[in-house]
């Protein structure tokens, strides 16, 4: 029975890319289907045996349609040996932006690059939309030309689609229970793609050439200790860091038994093992190495192990100087004070607070209503500060379902839980240190995890999950939210110690109701950033003077957005989104008129029927009406034509031609800037 994989990934392109891989890997014994977070409509998942994603922000989006109980693999992928061939060719020095679709992808494709050996030249993320871009850039390198990389004056380095890396592959074959021989080809045929140290070794140790003074240089080489025993289980070479880590120990043991180590300290009893081990702690002498002893076999013939040491704090710095560099060019915020738009007294003086506290290092809770700039007011304080060029990370707390949420905050060690990422993670606390944690709905996070949070501001320092050691940290919180958080102080829904600790500086962001003329100012701000060329009505206006907006600024811009996508001529209330084509929202009074919105719409309907020679009696005038703003009656239309008539707007026909805009009408729809 052929075993059920489903992929998900961001579009179809990709998909189909790695459906291909996937057969051309297990061949004809896989049924492959994919979803994309593009596609129209996004189905429930029930019935599949492997679940295969491409990022976190794609489970993030499917979670809730994910039905079946199956394992979940997040797939790790490197690139092939002919992209590392054409990366080679780039001279060493020259500054090379990575692209990619998503920011995500392009830091991911970076870090693959370095892993493999690429640090005499300069690699920059790049995606879609980024501005932040070196003063000279010398390549691209890119998985496809995309129309975007167009205005970049440099050579294009296409390197094709990412494949997977071999740990994905081993993965897969596990999970589904693939018999040790098919598993077996599958793997060394996979292994001629990639870039990987082990196909090497694995070929040196079958062909005995692994005494060759090459490989010893080679080894040398490596930043870890390598170990290489033999198919008798004797010692046949060590490298140079073996002796930095342990000393004199294994001068005389070359070509002796492993189990020789016993003699010299208990301890080495773990490396005396017929099984493969994959990056478990090993303490020699009160110092800690991760552990990773690789069996090498072929066609059930034992051709020896590797086993690599490599000390815990060099890892972590490793780790935390690579993660840096990335996170330092892909976590940043692009606002600052002057991104804040307004001129009333309410929002200047939050600004004012915000630019006082700024450059202090104490926690500042943000709160105020959804849609009223919290994460704009974080980012823009955190520019202000002198962490400015360090990370801003942002989190929302109510996106993610706690047990996720924790570790994304804190990270975890390799093997934590079932289906932590192999190696482990980096929180986002670490990705921040030095810079800034924006927590936005802070008053989502569950009590459990309050208390870990409450340790961090408390402590300054964290412990991974699953992990045994502490990590120091700088990072400063920013914490932002729409709820009142004293009242579920008192309702025991939120910690009253986090609750002063997180309170230490406050700003209030004001709703947009409350900011008096700041609605016009913002409205024309935002048509400007949207490149509006077409007329806006004063009716529009007046409109959104009018609304209370409980969406707030966000609310504000969604709406110009919409309006300006799918109106004709003119900015109009009749183009507004459906939920707003009320009564109670579209029938205010203009006051310099004289008249309300229910007239001016009338009258527009007027105009509209007699411009394309329909009929314009009442019942047609209060069909278009109803179709176009809200449900009126015929006896509440009678009463505005009336009205109209009485002003000379309109003339009213007891004909079957119905109702006829006059020319002071005419003026009036003009002077309300309609497009006639």
């Amino acid at each position: 029975m052929k075993r059920k994989i489903i992929i998900l990934a961001i579009d179809e392109e990709i998909a189909i890319f790695f459906k291909e891989e996937l057969l051309s890997i297990f061949g004809s014994s896989l049924d492959i289907n994919y979803y994309t977070t593009s596609s129209n409509s996004l189905t429930f998942i029930h019935d599949a045996d492997l679940i295969i994603y491409t990022d976190p922000s794609i489970l993030i989006e499917f979670m809730s349609r994910i039905k079946s109980q199956c394992p979940v693999l997040m797939m790790k992928r490197t690139i092939s040996k002919h992209a590392v061939h054409l990366i080679q060719q780039i001279p060493k020095n020259s500054c090379c932006l990575v692209s990619n679709i998503n920011s995500f992808m392009a830091n991911e494709t970076l870090t693959t690059i370095y892993q493999l050996g690429f640090r005499d030249i300069l690699l920059y993320p790049f995606y879609e939309g980024k501005t932040d871009l070196p003063d000279k850039i010398d390549y691209v390198i890119s998985p496809e030309d995309y129309n975007y990389l167009d205005p970049l004056k440099c050579e294009k380095i296409i390197i094709g689609n990412r494949i997977f890396d071999i740990n994905t592959v081993l993965d897969i074959l596990a999970l589904l229970d693939i018999s040790s021989d098919a598993a077996e080809d599958i793997i060394i045929k996979y292994s001629l793609k990639i870039p990987d140290m082990w196909k090497g070794l694995n070929y040196a140790l079958q062909n005995r050439r692994i005494l060759s003074s090459q490989w010893k240089i080679l080894l040398d080489e490596l930043s870890f200790g390598v170990i290489v025993i033999d198919d008798k289980n004797r010692i046949s070479l060590v490298n140079s860091h073996i002796h930095q880590l342990f000393g004199p120990i294994f001068d005389t043991l070359e070509n002796k038994p492993l189990a020789n180590l016993i003699a010299i300290d208990n301890s080495f009893e773990t490396l005396l093992t017929d099984h493969n081990i994959e990056n478990e702690l090993f303490v020699y002498n009160n110092t800690r190495f991760i552990l990773t002893i690789k069996q090498v076999t072929h066609d059930r013939n034992y051709y020896g192990q590797i086993i690599l040491l490599r000390e815990y704090a060099e890892i972590v710095k490793v780790q935390q100087k690579i993660h840096n560099k990335i996170i330092g060019k892909g976590y940043y915020s692009n606002y600052h004070f002057d991104s804040i738009i307004g001129n009333d007294e309410k929002i200047k003086d939050c600004i004012e607070i915000s630019k006082k506290v700024a450059p202090r290092s104490g926690v500042i809770l943000i709160t105020g209503e959804s849609g009223t700039g919290k994460e704009l007011f974080a980012g823009a304080i955190h520019n202000y500060s002198n962490r400015s060029h360090q990370p801003f990370v942002a989190i929302n707390c109510a996106a993610l379902p706690h047990n996720l949420l924790e570790s994304e905050l804190f990270g975890y060690e390799d093997g934590a839980f079932t289906g932590a990422k192999k190696g482990g993670k980096i929180g986002l606390f670490e990705s921040a240190n030095n810079g800034t944690l924006f927590l936005d709905e802070i008053g989502e996070i569950p009590l459990d995890l309050q208390a870990r949070l409450l340790r961090v501001l408390q402590e300054k320092e964290i412990m991974k999950i699953g992990g045994d050691s502490i990590i120091k940290i700088n990072t400063r919180i920013i914490a932002a939210t729409n709820k009142n958080l004293f009242q579920m102080v008192e309702k025991g829904d939120f910690r009253r110690d986090l609750f002063f600790r997180l309170n230490i500086f406050q700003v209030d962001i004001p709703p947009l109701r409350e900011r008096g003329d700041d609605v016009a100012l913002l409205t024309k701000h935002f048509l400007k950033s949207l490149s509006n060329t077409k007329a806006i009505t004063i009716p529009f206006l007046e409109f959104c003077k009018h609304y209370e907006w409980n969406g707030n600024v966000r609310e504000l811009y969604n709406i110009l957005e919409y309006t300006l996508t799918v109106s004709e001529k003119e900015l109009s209330p009749e183009f507004l989104p459906s939920y707003l084509k009320q009564k109670k929202y579209l029938n205010f009074k203009m006051n310099e008129i004289e008249l309300f919105g229910s007239d001016v719409y009338t009258l527009r309907s007027v105009y509209s029927l007699n411009n394309t020679g329909q009929n314009s009696g009442r019942r047609s005038l209060t069909r278009t009406f109803t179709k176009k703003y809200y449900a009126l009656s015929e006896i509440d239309m009678r009463s505005i034509l009336e009205k109209l008539e009485s002003q000379e707007l309109i003339t009213i026909s007891k004909g079957p031609t119905g109702c006829e805009i006059s020319e002071k009408g005419l003026l009036l729809l003009k002077k309300l800037n309609y497009e006639l």
